[in-house]
């Protein structure tokens, strides 16, 4: 087990931290984990999220769905 210095950015911010692991890899891993993630939801009345809605029920209608 090594220590890796990981760079990584939230929001513009550039952060910096030192975690212990058997690769780069486990060590951005174990930077990822420590997010925590409280509530994630559509956001509602939003027009993208409408427009993506009907074009799926379009493809729907044609059969071309797969999945």
């Amino acid at each position: 087990m090594k220590n890796y210095i990981v760079y990584f950015e939230i929001f513009g911010k550039k952060m910096k931290t030192t975690e212990p692991a058997e690769t780069m890899t486990e060590a951005k891993q174990n930077v990822i984990d420590k997010i925590k993630w409280h509530k994630i939801t559509e956001k509602p009345q939003d027009e993208f999220n409408q427009s993506i809605d009907m074009l799926e029920d379009i493809i729907d209608i044609l059969g071309g769905k797969k999945k």
